[in-house]
């Protein structure tokens, strides 16, 4: 005799539509302000400068910012290219901006400037692309000061990072080169031949990073690939195709490896495991919260998963959040199966419960690494013992393990009825 059973789905989940890849954070850290526009920058600069053409973003701790055993860990400073008018954008301190630069080729000025990279120590880098130069500039309380250019023979200098142990990286798109400093103070730095390469973050000896991996990502091939690099040679690599987009434009890698980068035509941000394997993409097209304006600059502070995301006309801070998409329930023959993508390293708790509310069987417990997801039940109960007909109801839950865990979780229920039939063979 063989058990048989019709599940037919006929709940929906609670929900679904809202995407939580990125979660905005709590009021209490930011007093409800996630998004900084035109008018809070002529406010907060009194008129000097309108966005204009905004690219790179970094984000970091300072150390004379830093006040152990206190509150103000999330608090930092956040830096934003405007190229257009050869700006650095910055928070001076907590309340106010301040602005650096000016269109020119002075010590104190950049022409079409693109990425930035800055350090706890108050080290500020800027790929000053129209001028050919990497300009090294120092925090001075709240002052920028020029402290001279990084070593260099750049046709078109495009991008800046900086690892935890000091090294810098640099991509120069027309020479077709990444340049790879162990310090500042280094004159003969690797150079690696690479097809056009713009975009790049790294990491190496990071105090806020999950294990001791170091490797560097890189936006090659016209703005249509991104490749992992390993001591130099390349261990993995997707393109456009692998996730519907359109173009790359600025990398960064958060606590887990993960690599994101924006996509200013489509309008999102990409999504890709440590081994560059795509996960998700994150917004669409628009002025609403989880929409874009040409998204571009990209900056993530690994200790926290604190994103901040530059747009044509302004700036969104968003917090890592989790999500369970592309969720699919299927029968079995004697039970049911759920097949899904984790967007984020995330703790699910799966459960079937009984019309009566009652829990019947825990799917699953515990933490999930970012990907593809399944779980199957064989229609019984936590003791083994096959369940009878009737409605039943899934309820998953899912909470990031780190950043915005215990002031985010999502939580997806579905009914469903189970119709046992039994066949003699």
């Amino acid at each position: 005799m063989i058990l048989t059973v019709l599940m037919i789905v006929s709940g929906y989940f609670v929900e679904p539509q809202v995407p939580t890849t990125l979660v905005y954070p709590p009021f209490g850290h930011c007093m409800g302000i996630y998004r900084a526009g035109t008018e809070q920058l002529s406010m907060l600069l009194g008129g000097l400068v309108r966005f204009d053409n905004p690219q790179g973003l970094a984000c970091v701790k300072l150390e004379d910012w830093d006040d152990p055993g206190s509150a103000d860990d999330d608090e930092l400073a956040v830096y934003g290219v405007n190229s257009g008018s050869g700006n650095i954008i910055y928070n001076a301190n907590m309340y106010t901006l301040g602005l650096y630069g000016g269109n020119g080729s002075g010590p104190d000025e950049l022409m079409l400037p693109h990425g930035i990279a800055a350090d706890p120590s108050g080290l500020v880098l800027v790929a000053d692309t129209g001028n050919r130069r990497v300009v090294i500039l120092s925090r001075s309380g709240s002052r920028l000061v020029p402290e001279g250019v990084l070593h260099g023979d750049f046709q078109e200098p495009w991008d800046v990072a900086l690892d935890g142990a000091g090294g810098i990286y640099v991509t120069d798109r027309a020479g077709g080169r990444l340049y790879i400093y162990s310090s500042l103070s280094d004159t003969i730095p690797e150079i690696i031949e690479i097809d056009s390469p713009t975009g790049v973050d790294a990491v190496c000896g990071e105090r806020w990073f999950h294990n001791e991996e170091e490797f560097i990502i890189v936006i090659t091939d016209d703005a249509s690939s991104i490749i992992k690099l390993v001591q130099g040679e390349i261990l993995a690599e997707a393109d456009l195709t692998d996730c519907n987009g359109s173009v790359f434009n600025y990398p960064a890698i958060d606590f887990w490896g993960n690599v994101w980068v924006t996509d200013s035509i489509s309008c999102c941000v990409h999504k890709f495991t440590d081994g560059i394997d795509y996960i998700c993409s994150f917004g669409s097209e628009g002025s609403g919260d989880r929409e874009f304006d040409s998204p571009n600059g990209l900056a993530i502070w690994k200790r926290y998963g604190q994103v901040f995301i530059g747009e044509r006309e302004g700036a969104r801070y968003f917090w890592i959040g989790a999500d369970l998409i592309d969720v699919n329930i299927e029968p079995t023959g004697r039970g049911l199966q759920i097949d899904g993508i984790i967007t984020e390293f995330a703790l699910v708790d799966a459960m079937i419960y009984d019309e009566e509310g009652e829990p019947v069987f825990r799917l699953a417990e515990g933490r999930y690494p970012p990907g593809d997801w399944s779980v199957e039940w064989a229609g019984i109960t936590a003791r083994g013992v096959q369940v009878p007909g009737g409605d039943y109801s899934i309820e998953m839950v899912i909470q990031p393990v780190y950043s915005s865990k215990g002031y985010f979780s999502k939580t997806f229920t579905e009914d469903f009825t189970m119709d046992t039939q039994y066949i003699e063979h």
